[in-house]
Order: structure tokens, then C-alpha cells, then sequence
């Protein structure tokens, strides 16, 4: 089964093509180093090649019978406990690219206002985590430099982080204040395919 991969942007870019391992292959006794990954030039091509990085651009299958769908999946904390790290899962019917999180936070005690030139989003720290252990923030962070806002979407870059059917992330929140409302909204591409026949 090969695999193609290039620039998402369906520019003039190089495409390379790559099969599976052959009869030869045996097991690799080191992980490969960033020297490992480049091109072998067999093909005529640089080992490699540049392409832009924001704004994210998500892989779009080439067959003709999948769509796609925006689908906004949310989740968040209310008035949690200041310091102590709320989990919510976020389950996923169909397979789709995460392409952007964004999330703010609201004071919900008398006076609504947060201490003078604090960021909604720097009074809680967030993390993503994939069902399989695979973390797309490998610890928590302050939100605003992991969460964007509607205005300014927090893009993942690249092609996204592909979650797929059936799959969950489980999402931490630490709220760093008392008395807080932080919404976390996830913006997928949901890829939806034929329902009620296979093409063969």
C-alpha cells in the first residue's frame, strides 16, 4: 500500500511515493536521527524540500465519494477547584483533522473582571491527549500559548493532528483562579464516507 505525500496546497510541489518494506527488511535497532529522514536523491529530488507551515492545510482524499463537514466539538470546566487539573473526553463519531483549538475564560464572581492586563487565557493551564497515549502538548501550558480565540484560531499547523473513528481525546484543564467558566472549542474537518454501500 503506498502512500503519497507533497504540499497540500496542489502546487507544482514534488510528490513522493513510498511502498512498504521489503522481503529484505529487518527490524531498525536505533530510531532514525533527522539525517535519516531526508530524500535518498534516487528519485532526482533534494533530500528536502520547504513548504509552509500555517495556515494548517489538512489532507483531502482523492476519492470522489468522501465529503467533509466543519464540525465545532466543545468542552470545558465550570467554577473547578483553583489548582486541581479537570479532565473531559471528547468523543469522535468520524474520522476528521483537528485544524484548530481555541478557548477563553469567563470570571463568573461578582464584578466579572479579571486583575489588570491578565489574559482570559492565562488563567488556566491546558494539555490534549489522543486515546492512545499520543500527546499533542506533551504537558500543560498556560492556554494562551496553546489556545487561540475565534478571531485568531489557534491553528495546529501543518496538515492538523488526524483523530480518527471511534477514537476520544481527554482534554486537562487547571483552572488558576477560583470562580472561572473556561470553554475549549476544538475545529475539526469531519471526512464522512458512504454509508450504505462499498465500491469495489
Amino acid at each position: 500500500m503506498s502512500q503519497y505525500y507533497g504540499r497540500p496546497y496542489g502546487d507544482a510541489a514534488p510528490v513522493q511515493t513510498t511502498s512498504g518494506p521489503g522481503p529484505e527488511a529487518s527490524a531498525a535497532l536505533r530510531m532514525p536521527n533527522v539525517y535519516d529522514l531526508g530524500g535518498d536523491g534516487k528519485s532526482g529530488m533534494p533530500a528536502w524540500y520547504r513548504q509552509a507551515y500555517y495556515p494548517t492545510a489538512p489532507f483531502y482524499s482523492t476519492n470522489p465519494n468522501v465529503g467533509y463537514q466543519t464540525r465545532f466539538y466543545s468542552t470545558g470546566a465550570v467554577n473547578a477547584t483553583a489548582g486541581s487539573e479537570t479532565l473531559a473526553i471528547i468523543q469522535f463519531d468520524l474520522p476528521c483533522r483537528l485544524i484548530a483549538i481555541n478557548g477563553s475564560a469567563f470570571n463568573t464572581a461578582a464584578g466579572n473582571a479579571f486583575p489588570v492586563g491578565v489574559n482570559p487565557r492565562d488563567t488556566f493551564l491546558f494539555r490534549l491527549e489522543y486515546t492512545t497515549g499520543d500527546k499533542l502538548h506533551i504537558s500543560q501550558r498556560l492556554g494562551s500559548t496553546v489556545c487561540g480565540t475565534s478571531e485568531r484560531p489557534g491553528e495546529i499547523g501543518g496538515v492538523g493532528y488526524t483523530i480518527d473513528q471511534g477514537a476520544s481525546v481527554s482534554i486537562g484543564i487547571t483552572p488558576l483562579l477560583p470562580n472561572l467558566r473556561i470553554d475549549i472549542t476544538l475545529v475539526c474537518l469531519e471526512m464522512r464516507g458512504p454509508r450504505n454501500f462499498i465500491q469495489r
